[in-house]
């Protein structure tokens, strides 16, 4: 659904989407016509604008994900961080900034597929489609498999969210980068290790996700300003 009218016989002829397994049903003018035809017409994909007239891209996903379920992917000329942060949290499978190029909508719609296809990847609250912040669980999905090798592209595959914005949202409401704050979460249980046993530092590095245990070191001092040997001694005369 798009308010402006070139824009949405540009999005029609962009692709060839009955080859990529889509066929378009509808079009809308405005975000209330849109509800109307979402609902009557229960699509599994819609192609959204953020602004729209009557009622927002991003009301019009909320309410639509309340009674039924709808893939979403935005389009947007804001690269704003509230509005990707809602719109994953409604669900959105992608988030592609205006001008859109053919490669990216093609990367979307695939996303889509995988979505209508599979299951979605299993956390503590059911899915994670359907958790109030998509942060947590990817927070939550760490400190589970920390000892694995983890990547953003890897989990953003699992959600199928885009791995670009789904990184750009973990970083600003955290504060880090995803890999920094795998380290550290790999380091504070590194540190109860330490602590709690007399095993060798290069065995518990390999426990902890690291297996080349000089890379263990830089990061543990990184973290701690300190290394893994000194943290230990210091641990135990405390």
């Amino acid at each position: 659904m798009e308010d402006e009218p070139r824009m949405r016989e540009g999005l029609k002829k962009i692709i060839a989407w009955e080859e990529h397994g889509f066929l378009l049903c509808n079009e809308a003018e405005n975000g209330r016509q849109a509800l109307q035809l979402i609902k009557a017409e229960k699509p599994e994909l819609v192609i959204t604008d953020i602004r729209l007239p009557g009622v927002s891209g991003l009301e019009l996903m909320k309410e639509i994900t309340e009674v039924q379920d709808t893939c979403f992917v935005v389009i947007s000329g804001y690269d704003d961080f509230d509005y990707v942060k809602t719109a994953l949290v409604c669900g959105a499978v992608d988030y592609i900034l205006k001008p859109i190029e053919e490669e990216q909508l093609i990367s979307a719609l695939h996303r889509v597929k995988k979505r209508l296809g599979k299951e979605l990847l299993k956390l503590p609250q059911e899915s994670v489609g359907n958790v109030e912040d998509p942060i947590e669980s990817v927070k939550q999905y760490v400190k589970e498999h920390f000892y694995e090798q983890i990547t953003m592209k890897e989990l953003a595959g699992k959600m199928y969210l885009h791995p670009f914005y789904l990184g750009q949202l973990f970083r600003k409401s955290t504060g880090l980068y995803f890999n920094d704050y795998v380290h550290q979460i790999r380091i504070e249980e590194a540190k109860q290790r330490l602590i709690k046993s007399a095993c060798k530092i290069a065995d518990i590095a390999a426990t902890v996700g690291y297996n080349d245990t000089d890379y263990f070191v830089q990061q543990f001092k990184k973290n701690t300003g300190c290394t893994p040997s000194a943290y230990r001694k210091q641990s135990s005369q405390q």
